[in-house]
């Protein structure tokens, strides 16, 4: 049987959710606090932001577990609580959802990179993401989202763990462009280097997210396209972050935001949400994007 979110895809553009850390820091989460330990002290602050996403057309949500792996979580004193942490994210999210849009848990980097870079084996990670993969699984998630890798090394660490579960695999690189006009990682890795072997280690597929606003991504989102026959995601960041009276804020509206992703939806992605910045409003912009170019809205 196909997996409903694969299902779901073969049959129309798909649309993601927006922030979710940004709209905790709305509600109170503090800067250095972690954003994950909110499923278990705040689930009803978790969930009505997830429920905004809903109401504001998202065809599947993200849950609340970007950085709820064991060694991010060692940082914190929580790694006691890691299958609690999450399962409560998938729950949290699936209740949010009523049964209108799809569960898809994040999972992110640790902050610690691949020997002979750094002092952790490759299986080391594996290890680190299998735990979390099969507490997600577990929780009953339609797919998993490995999001805001900026090593391919890690990245592919973390698709060979979650393979073992069975879900569907969304792969999102962060990328910039550099001076010479190219799109890659942090780590120096290309587009059609990650495109390729992230394909051949099993993803469903591939994706970029954060680093840049919708305004710089459509040369990304058509190399994308052009290196995998995977099906391919986007989400950009409201913007670049600008510092204003001392917060960190970033500047795009929903429409100039909806604007720059109808090139970007043009370039052939099939898949469209928002990262840092973005809000239920951005989201709402995409979903009227979405109906106008189907011909539903």
């Amino acid at each position: 049987m196909t997996p409903a979110f694969l299902s779901a895809l073969s049959n129309r553009v798909l649309l993601g959710d927006g922030a979710m850390g940004t709209e905790l820091m709305k509600g109170g989460l503090a800067p250095g606090a972690c954003p994950d330990e909110w499923n278990l002290t705040h689930p009803d602050s978790v969930r009505a932001v997830t429920a905004s996403y809903v109401a504001a057309g998202a065809d599947f949500v993200h849950t609340n577990t970007l950085s709820a792996n064991r060694w991010t979580l060692e940082h914190y004193g929580l790694a006691g609580s890691l299958a609690a942490i999450n399962a409560s994210g998938v729950r949290t999210a699936r209740e949010a959802a009523v049964g209108k849009t799809l569960v898809v848990a994040e999972i992110g980097p640790t902050g610690r990179y691949v020997a002979p870079l750094g002092a952790d084996p490759r299986q080391a990670f594996v290890d680190v993401f299998s735990e979390q993969a099969e507490a997600i699984a577990a929780a009953g998630a339609d797919a998993i989202l490995l999001e805001t890798f900026i090593s391919l090394d890690e990245a592919l660490a973390a698709v060979e763990a979650c393979m073992r579960t069975g879900l569907p695999i969304i792969a999102s690189m962060a990328y910039s462009r550099t001076a010479a006009g190219d799109y890659r990682t942090m780590m120096g890795n290309s587009v059609a280097s990650c495109a390729a072997a992230l394909t051949a280690a099993g993803a469903s597929v591939i994706s970029a997210n954060c680093s840049m606003g919708p305004d710089g991504y459509a040369p990304l989102a058509r190399e994308l396209c052009a290196a995998s026959r995977l099906p391919v995601m986007v989400q950009p960041n409201a913007g670049m972050p600008q510092l204003v009276d001392g917060r960190t804020v970033f500047p795009m509206s929903p429409a100039d935001f909806a604007a720059h992703m109808s090139g970007i939806l043009a370039a052939g992605v099939r898949i469209i949400g928002g990262c840092c910045g973005t809000t239920p409003d951005h989201i709402r912009a995409l979903r009227n994007l979405i109906n106008t170019r189907s011909g539903a809205g």
